[in-house]
């Protein structure tokens, strides 16, 4: 669960639900915290946080205000650059801001990162600690109460199965698995996780990392495996898809369906769940009172049915009435969800032909060379590498991070950047925001400031987190709280 954290109504945020129908139509003042990985050749490189202007009225809207870097030590277990930043979140509290490195096990170096959310939240977090939780590749951080966070720990200290499920208490600095019988959970590699209202959690296994490191990308090993657990750490069921095995009816990439993404419902009656495929281009629905999982929407319709590998993650609104993904590392796609059965797409936005990028410049990265969104799809398979995407609690706009993965046969690192896009007043449309650009500066005119972006940094960000404050004077820099 993703929000747009209001640090000054800590209270209202742990006493809302899921099923709260409030939205609100214009933007408010805000920042991101995009956890970002860099290029190791850049001088004295770092893993890091970017923190970006997310309020319109400001005249710095879009742009990176600052950098906080992790720093090495050695005796600590941490390690500068190379963690290959990955998710993160807010703590229900507020006061803490916990972050991945999903493979920093390679290395054999501590692998979450925990900052303190400062009062003034456009200085950026400060770094406290770093953990080493039990199993290894830590992806998706889930808040449940306080300082706590359930983690999937997508493998283990030799990037196999089983991985882990992982209680965090930030406050406390400990991390514990909350499995009961570890050894009931086979070819276990869990990726997406949903809390249910009585406490149980669904987890989705998605890939064994260590077949990456392979050279034959048909070996590839992705599960068909959703678990539910109960609150007492039991596996009280393994729901096991079908991978289909006619021609074309995946990717053809490995073996499996790869189950990468997965969301309750908010306020369902039933505790049903979206899941995302990865060589499938299938979105399943999925309870723990039903027989079996359902297709519910087949998104390889956005591209004539070609099925292609995709890494789209779910954000879906707290009123359970739409859904966003990303798909086949390309396209973002807004669905209607008030019939779970039989959801539908209302709005296709395609990084590779979009008329709204046609005059949109965009760097190489790790080049000085320019290029547009369709001439870097000519020349990359039409991949630009669409991943993360949130729509932030209680906002009329929406991110994608267009980086996914550099590591073995996973080589998408996409164009690198960070986009906003906006909604119409029903929210059954969206439009590119050109205004925000954390990416790029081009313009290089003595009157013309030199700022951060992502792309002189030579940086690729991963995840990102919205933060609101509570006081707005002329400019982020004036935040207080």
């Amino acid at each position: 669960m993703h929000h747009c954290v209001t640090l000054f109504s800590i209270f209202l945020l742990i006493a809302s639900s899921w099923t709260d129908k409030h939205q609100v139509t214009a933007s408010s003042p805000s920042v991101l915290y995009v956890w970002s990985g860099q290029d190791s050749s850049v001088s004295n490189a770092a893993d890091f946080v970017a923190v970006i202007d997310f309020d319109e009225m400001s005249p710095t809207y879009g742009h990176i205000l600052k950098t906080v870097s992790i720093v090495s030590n050695t005796a600590n277990g941490i390690k500068q650059v190379g963690n290959e930043p990955h998710h993160s979140a807010i703590s229900a509290d507020g006061r803490y801001y916990i972050t991945g490195g999903l493979l920093s096990f390679r290395s054999q170096k501590k692998e979450v990162f925990v900052w303190k959310i400062t009062k003034n939240i456009a200085e950026g977090p400060k770094f406290l600690y770093a953990l080493d939780a039990p199993g290894a590749c830590p992806d998706e951080f889930l808040p449940i109460g306080g300082p706590e966070f359930d983690v999937t720990m997508m493998c283990n200290e030799q990037a196999a199965s089983p991985g882990n499920m992982v209680r965090i208490n930030a406050k406390n600095r400990t991390a514990i698995s909350i499995l009961k019988n570890i050894s009931a959970f086979i070819d276990f590699n869990p990726h997406g996780v949903g809390r249910l209202s009585n406490g149980s959690i669904f987890v989705s296994d998605f890939i064994e990392p260590i077949s990456l490191a392979g050279t034959d990308p048909s070996q590839i090993l992705f599960r068909n495996t959703v678990r539910h657990i109960l609150p007492d750490g039991t596996l009280e069921r393994t729901f096991q898809l079908q991978f289909p095995t006619t021609l074309g009816s995946s990717s053809g990439i490995g073996r499996g369906i790869g189950l990468i993404a997965l969301q309750p419902i908010p306020g369902d009656p039933l505790g049903r769940s979206f899941v995302n495929g990865a060589s499938v281009n299938n979105m399943y629905l999925i309870g723990p009172g039903m027989p079996k999982p359902i297709l519910a929407i087949d998104f390889s319709q956005v591209n004539k049915y070609q099925q292609r590998i995709s890494t789209g993650l779910l954000s879906i609104f707290p009123d359970g009435t739409r859904l966003l993904t990303t798909v086949q590392m390309r396209y973002v796609v807004l669905v209607n969800i008030t019939r779970p059965e039989q959801p539908n797409i209302l709005r296709v936005f395609d990084f590779c032909s979009d008329q709204a990028l046609k005059h949109v410049t965009i760097g190489i990265p790790g080049s000085l060379k320019k290029t547009t969104f369709a001439a870097f799809c000519t020349q990359n398979n039409n991949i630009v590498g669409s991943h993360y995407i949130v729509h932030p609690k209680d906002e009329n706009r929406f991110i994608v991070i267009n980086y996914f993965l550099k590591f073995g046969l996973a080589q998408f690192s996409g164009t690198r950047t960070v986009h906003a896009f906006k909604f119409n007043k029903d929210f059954t449309n969206f439009e590119y925001d050109h205004k925000f650009n954390p990416n790029f500066q081009f313009d290089s005119s003595p009157i013309k400031k030199q700022r951060l972006t992502f792309h002189s940094l030579q940086a690729y960000p991963h995840h990102a987190q919205c933060l609101k404050g509570k006081k707005y004077k002329h400019s982020l820099r004036d935040y207080i709280i």
